[in-house]
């Protein structure tokens, strides 16, 4: 579910950044396509060869009125099919489907001010299982919302910008049930579980870019309309499920010589009111928290954890239109409140979870043209983590996967 929302916000911030990248200039109307299209094969240590494709759409136009005036929409599409993926994120054979429209009305106040309001549409689509239906999908997500963003531009010779902006969006998840709430009242399904995961999104944002550096600090707050806050009772009381995330991150983009640099290192901090309630089995009565022999266990904070993230991507061109990649990625989540469990499904006192995940991948790329480029790539995968039960995910694991991948833009 996290995956989705940060999705839509995403997709929501990459529109006010490619409004302010498009060139400005005579013409009344200014395209903007980008694509990226992958396929790959993906070895697990444990497990079965499968396969899984990406595809990553963004198709936008800018309109000249006036010369203080303009307007921008831009379309995304994303389809994230079956791949590894860092713990308690998605199943290996988890996919989704986005489609997300954002609209902007541009207005430069002087020379060095623009004021950008906007509006965004989405809908997201998940599957976790090979016969599930797209529209069945448990974290189906219905969104619309409102922004505003201020751009303070510094530095026109080498694209210098400060954006302030401001987003609200009401999320709606049109299929989601909670089995707790099903097993404590199976009489009265519909009455417990309507609208549980429906809320409202809030997102402030400070970004400044500068020469191809780039960095920033979001804040983003969900507030849950009906969810409530499950006690140490197990039973889920009148306080509201409310969520904050703050992520302040940094890369740059740059050309030295005949090599290519994109490094991005970001670190958020998640933190929500909601608890955890642990039934090791169907009827589980005996509550006795974080004892290793405990049928039920609760945990406060359950959900609260730091997260680093680092990549790395190198190219170093051979030729004009041949590069040999490099990439590292890492990925580091720690819980602040959350035990690690043993094997056997028990929680471990006196030690949080910790999850690491290493990518290190070898391409080699062929610029086709200006605007075209395909990749060859192979990645290894090193997944690592103090939780030992993974009857229902993968937290300790190797992997092997290849691919191609084509991209389109300009």
């Amino acid at each position: 579910m996290k995956k989705t929302i940060l999705t839509a916000l995403l997709t929501a911030g990459l529109a006010g950044r490619l409004c302010a990248a498009v060139a400005e200039d005579s013409k009344i109307f200014t395209p903007f396509f980008d694509m990226t299209l992958s396929e790959a094969g993906y070895v697990p240590s444990a497990g079965n060869i499968f396969s899984g494709g990406n595809v990553n759409t963004q198709v936008g136009l800018l309109s000249k009125i006036t010369q203080k005036d303009q307007l921008f929409g831009l379309y995304n599409f994303n389809y994230t099919g079956q791949g590894f993926a860092p713990q308690d994120t998605r199943q290996f054979t988890d996919r989704s489907m986005s489609h997300n429209f954002t609209f902007e009305y541009r207005r430069m106040l002087n020379e060095r001010v623009r004021l950008r309001p906007g509006v965004s549409f989405g809908h997201d689509y998940s599957r976790t299982g090979a016969n599930e239906a797209w529209k069945n999908g448990l974290y189906n997500m219905n969104s619309s919302g409102l922004q505003l963003a201020g751009d303070y531009l510094f530095d026109s010779d080498k694209n210098g910008i400060v954006t302030l902006s401001y987003m609200t969006k009401y999320v709606k998840f049109p299929n989601y049930t909670d089995l707790l709430r099903e097993f404590q009242n199976p009489d009265n399904v519909a009455g417990v579980n309507g609208n549980l995961q429906d809320q409202t999104l809030k997102q402030l944002a400070l970004r400044p870019s500068w020469n191809s550096f780039f960095g920033g600090l979001t804040y983003t707050q969900q507030d849950y309309k009906n969810q409530k806050v499950v006690g140490s009772d197990g039973v889920y009381n009148g306080t509201k499920q409310k969520d904050k995330t703050a992520t302040l991150d940094f890369g740059f983009h740059h050309s030295l010589w005949i090599f290519e640099l994109y490094p991005m290192v970001s670190y958020s901090m998640h933190r929500s009111n909601q608890n955890f309630m642990r039934y090791k089995f169907l009827g589980a009565t005996t509550t006795d928290p974080l004892n290793g022999s405990s049928d039920v266990s609760f945990v406060a904070k359950n959900y609260d954890y730091n997260e680093t993230t680092l990549s790395v991507p190198l190219d170093l061109n051979v030729t004009s239109k041949w590069a040999i990649g490099g990439a590292i990625s890492v990925v580091s989540r720690k819980y602040t409140d959350r035990p690690k469990r043993d094997a056997n499904n028990d929680y471990v006192a006196g030690t949080t979870q910790k999850n690491l995940m290493t990518t290190l991948t070898g391409s080699i790329r062929k610029r086709i043209n200006d605007v075209a480029m395909v990749r060859l790539f192979y990645s290894l995968v090193v997944a690592s983590s103090n939780c030992k039960f993974e009857q229902y995910m993968p937290y300790n694991y190797t992997g092997n996967s290849f691919g191609i991948a084509y991209n389109l833009s300009y």
